[in-house]
């Protein structure tokens, strides 16, 4: 018998592909969960952080009204559906797919909590697959699922009635995707890439960037898994043009993201920053943070590190470069990419635990409360129109006209004061007097004569004349309500207008 039988082979791992050599300073994670007591200690610690993200995504999800974009998704939600594809396409800049999502919730004129709980169940199925991937990580695993949990960005994104809970749940899957496809490639993740892609195309114009990155995911391989990967990357693009491309090069033409900024060196480091922490005066740690975490990468299995290199690091790239040119670098636009500074992070502070034992811990505790706090604060805020339009609410009655300036806040009095109160039936209206500002009409009652004008930049001259008032005037901040009475020329002079607004409403951001 030769010796060589003797030899015990050496233990089966598919953490690192066969070809790949690791250096002794490699970190290499494995591809399965560990086995014993920290197996179920990591796993219960998981369930809980899930539970946990799950409850700052719900908790007081209607207490506050509609913000003016959520309020834009459920009145563009009521419209018809060939309404609805020709308004977005020239009056948004956004595709049409969470419209459509929300929009039987938006026709049925349901609560704020249901409006928004679509999105909320989007981002806390975000989370769940993150710890479901990261469960074979151990501490990493964890710290990274932690951060997750409580990721202010995360959450306040993930209870909008808005596409970024979407946005979050496809980054996280294209990311888990790519992730076994390095490991080993099989013949469902083309055509499950394809699907997301063209899902994702639907949802944001993001994944435009998404799909950079993962076409050069397989390198300088021609081999035929790899272009099947490439392939799937152009069928799902070749999906979106078909459905939505020659709108969307009418949408370019809009301007309707002309407020977002060139990317300068403070913008770049705003937005990553902001991807962590919503402290304005932690984003420069922040980024160095992720940094930091990308270098231990760098040392990484070779597989994760092509992952981290073309899932963030080159989307984020063409993000800041295109830029310089068009308004493209905004935290939002990065919604798909948070988990990988995240994880970033959540290995600098395990790094820490190994080498520090007691200030490691200490660090690690510090950052997770910091967040914590910042969540719970997130959570707590009311909208912007919260308190006045609980103020035009208990004021107006059937038969009231109810005004709001400026025009481009429509939507929020058409929701709440119109859809949502129980003043009955509503039309839109002109206002002869008052150019500037929007109307609607509580048909409900004969007309009183009676207008509340809710003026959101009140901080000027008064647009009610003191002889005119039918009521005390109310101001909060820069927020004034004031109501002109029957007297007025302008109260007496309203024309009934057709059911839809007078004016295209500007593009949600």
């Amino acid at each position: 018998m030769s010796t060589a039988s003797l030899v015990p082979p050496a233990p089966p791992t598919d953490s690192v592909p066969p070809t790949a050599s690791v250096r002794p300073t490699d970190v290499v994670w494995p591809t399965r969960p560990p086995v014993g007591r920290k197996h179920g200690a990591f796993d219960l610690a998981l369930l809980a952080l899930v539970a946990l993200g799950g409850f700052l995504r719900l908790w007081q999800l209607g207490t506050s009204r509609l913000g003016y974009d959520e309020a834009f998704t459920a009145m563009a939600g009521r419209m018809p559906f060939g309404s609805l594809m020709s308004y977005l396409t020239n009056q948004d800049s956004h595709p049409p797919l969470d419209y459509l999502i929300h929009a039987p919730f938006a026709r049925a004129g349901v609560d704020e909590f249901f409006f928004r709980l679509p999105s909320a169940l989007f981002s806390i199925a975000a989370l769940a697959l993150f710890a479901w991937w990261m469960r074979p990580r151990g501490r990493v695993g964890v710290i990274a699922t932690a951060l997750f949990a409580i990721s202010t960005f995360e959450i306040v994104h993930g209870r909008t009635a808005r596409m970024y809970a979407e946005v979050e749940l496809l980054g996280v899957g294209i990311a888990m995707l790519a992730d076994a496809w390095l490991r080993r490639p099989r013949r469902w993740h083309a055509p499950l890439l394809a699907l997301l892609m063209l899902l994702g195309l639907l949802t944001h114009v993001s994944f435009f960037l998404v799909g950079a990155g993962l076409f050069v995911l397989p390198g300088r391989r021609t081999d035929h898994e790899a272009w099947k990967w490439r392939g799937a990357i152009v069928i799902g693009g070749l999906g979106w043009a078909a459905l939505w491309g020659p709108q969307f090069l009418v949408q370019t033409r809009g301007g309707h993201s002309s407020w977002i900024p060139r990317t300068t060196v403070s913008t770049f480091v705003t937005t990553l920053g902001q991807l962590v922490t919503p402290n304005s005066g932690l984003h420069l740690l922040a980024l160095v943070a992720v940094v930091a975490g990308g270098f231990l990468i760098s040392r990484s299995d070779r597989r994760f590190r092509r992952l981290w290199t073309c899932g963030f690091v080159v989307p984020i790239g063409l993000a800041a470069f295109f830029g310089l040119f068009a308004p493209v670098l905004i935290d939002r636009t990065l919604t798909a990419f948070v988990w990988a500074p995240l994880f970033a992070v959540a290995l600098v502070l395990d790094a820490g635990i190994r080498r520090f034992r007691l200030l490691g811990p200490v660090a690690l505790a510090c950052v997770l409360l910091v967040g914590m706090q910042g969540s719970l604060d997130a959570v707590s805020q009311r909208t912007g129109p919260n308190t006045a339009l609980n103020r035009l609410e208990a004021v107006a009655r059937p038969g009231d006209v109810v005004a709001v300036a400026p025009k481009a806040k429509s939507v929020e009095i058409q929701w709440a004061l119109g859809v949502r109160s129980d003043d009955g039936p509503w039309q839109p209206v002109q206002l002869a007097g008052m150019p500037k500002a929007h109307a609607i009409a509580l048909t409900g009652a004969p007309s009183t004569g009676r207008v509340w004008l809710l003026d959101f930049h009140g901080k000027g001259k008064r647009l009610v004349k003191p002889a005119d008032q039918c009521a005390p005037v109310w101001q909060h901040g820069s927020t004034r309500v004031e109501c002109l009475g029957a007297r007025s020329a302008t109260a007496q002079t309203v024309r009934i207008g057709s059911p839809r607004p007078a004016a295209p409403l500007p593009a949600a951001s």
